[in-house]
């Protein structure tokens, strides 16, 4: 079945990034810097110095996380699909699994702009969901039960198309 509209989404943004391999950077350089001066030159480092093995042991933890968080925004990737029996998603790697909305689900929809709420899976307290990666274009799913799912789009017109068409032909 060919779908209507597909799109991947990733983050992109290179100030994003630039945020991002920055703070990497220092929190590496700062634990390659404690080690090195007491490891290496025998000097203390702080007021209130620790043991070598408790400093390699906080550095190998800190450089792992800086990793894992690495490969977390560098694999993650918003995927959408409209197809003529409804909208599938998944935000890689929060959600592995493809979510889907039948069309008979589907209440309305319309295009929405979102200036800096943040980017990522954000829930209000009334259970409506919305899933950004990058820009301020989204499409707003109104679904039966009466929650909102606001997926954002780079092609917001073309996602718009797909499900109006995927609305009619469930019409006929």
């Amino acid at each position: 079945m060919r779908p209507l509209f597909e799109e991947k989404q990733r983050f992109s943004q290179w100030w994003l990034w630039a945020i991002i391999v920055s703070a990497s950077a220092v929190v590496l350089g700062i634990f390659g810097n404690a080690l090195y001066l007491q490891l290496v030159l025998g000097q203390q480092w702080g007021d209130k110095p620790i043991s070598n093995e408790t400093l390699i042991m906080l550095s190998l933890v800190n450089a792992t996380a800086v990793i894992v968080m690495l490969l977390v925004f560098f694999n993650a990737m918003l995927e959408v699909v409209v197809d003529k029996s409804g909208v599938s998603w998944r935000y890689f790697p929060l959600f592995r699994r493809w979510r889907r909305i039948e069309r008979e689900n589907i209440l309305g929809f319309e295009a929405r702009k979102y200036y800096m709420k943040g980017y990522g899976f954000h829930r209000d307290l009334r259970g409506n969901k919305r899933i950004t990666v990058k820009g301020h274009d989204g499409v707003e799913i109104t679904l039966t039960n009466g929650s909102k799912l606001l997926l954002g789009t780079q092609q917001p017109g073309e996602f718009l198309s797909a499900i109006e068409k995927m609305k009619t032909r469930s019409e006929d």
